[in-house]
């Protein structure tokens, strides 16, 4: 039996991805930019008074979670109510270079990037990181399994040569997956699925759309 509850603090130990060559904030930095790249801000002040107040309502800004597995595993997980959009172009993203017992190359290598385009934004509704444990209540042997970091809800496209591309899209309900293929120029589009990167010890870093 499943069992949620909120922290107020997690902890994420990081020792898994250690034997990997692999860098970690290029992810953050670099396909995270997808949702946070949003475009310039304006804001206004203005004097509210005491009836307006008692008609204003509204809802947490992020979400901390800690579910056990039943197994001694738990996945922690942060979400955070946002909505974002860009349209940005990076020359080059790579991500994941090692031997895969198959080659030794990228998982991601995409050139030409664009998110979003001149006419329409790439739109993120929402952001989750999320970090899969086993022995989560032994601090000996603890040990970080996934990180993942996506939005519930991406809406418009992603454009790239696709050098390599590891991971999986999903479109009218037919699921791809591809292990280090080229696909060429092409256009990815979302239209509201989710959309997340991964990274684990073992596997690897994929992309994933669901549409």
């Amino acid at each position: 039996m499943k069992d949620e509850r909120y922290l107020e603090n997690v902890s994420l130990y990081t020792e898994i991805l250690k034997p990997r060559r692999m860098p970690s904030l290029p992810l953050l930095s670099a396909l995270i930019s997808l949702c946070l790249l949003a475009s310039p801000l304006h804001a206004w002040m203005w004097e509210v008074g005491d009836e307006q107040l008692s008609e204003v309502t509204g809802e947490g800004f992020s979400s901390f979670t800690l579910t056990d597995d039943g197994a001694g595993g738990a996945t922690a997980r942060a979400y955070f109510n946002i909505t974002a959009s860009t349209f940005t172009e990076i020359e080059s993203l790579k991500m994941g270079y090692y031997d895969n017992g198959t080659s030794l190359g990228w998982d991601q290598d995409w050139t030409g990037v664009s998110l979003g385009s001149p006419s329409e934004d790439l739109v993120c509704r929402g952001l989750y990181i999320q970090a899969g444990f086993s022995n989560i209540t032994d601090p000996g042997t603890r040990q970080l399994n996934y990180l993942k970091v996506g939005t519930p809800s991406m809406t418009g496209p992603i454009t790239a040569t696709f050098n390599s591309l590891t991971g999986s899209i999903t479109n009218a309900g037919v699921t791809t997956t591809y292990s280090r293929d080229n696909l060429g120029l092409r256009t990815i589009y979302s239209n509201g699925g989710e959309f997340s990167v991964t990274v684990t010890g073992t596997n690897g870093w994929r992309t994933d759309w669901g549409n």
